[in-house]
């Protein structure tokens, strides 16, 4: 048995299901390599106007206040865990630390921790980070639209 399926269909399909069922789906298809996250096929070079997360507007004019205000928004309303962000990172490079010093390109501060967030990356990187933040905190990661210019 083959099957041939586009990633717009699989997303499309990837709506249908049921908030529960698409925390479970997302799991599975992160642990084999499917990224979902992306509305288009490539982000770089886009532009924003805002987000919604959880059906809530907010105002956002690049993606690297996207991604400030979503770790920002997830480690307020989970202030006894925050040290679960640390367990996101690269093979090579930390993503976060309450030390700026370990990092050698481009860092800010999620406003409101104590907590610095690297944002030396491109729109794609930075949304697939955003994804991640939500998955580890239990939130649906489909609950996140970039709204483009």
């Amino acid at each position: 048995m083959k099957f041939d399926i586009s990633m717009d269909e699989l997303r499309s399909r990837f709506e249908l299901l049921s908030p529960e069922d698409k925390k479970k789906a997302y799991k599975v298809l992160s642990a084999v390599g499917i990224d979902l996250s992306k509305r288009k096929d490539d982000l770089t070079g886009t532009r924003v106007s805002g987000f919604i997360l959880e059906n809530r507007f907010y105002e956002a004019d690049s993606h690297k206040s996207v991604f400030l205000q979503v770790a920002e928004i997830v480690l307020k309303k989970h202030p006894n865990d925050q040290d679960k962000i640390f367990k996101i990172q690269g093979t090579k490079k930390k993503y976060f630390s309450k030390n700026f010093g370990e990092f050698t390109h481009d860092y800010e501060i999620i406003r409101g921790t104590r907590i610095y967030a690297d944002t030396n990356e491109n729109a794609a990187q930075l949304n697939r980070r955003c994804q991640k933040i939500l998955l580890l905190f239990g939130i649906d990661p489909s609950s996140l639209m970039v709204i483009p210019t």
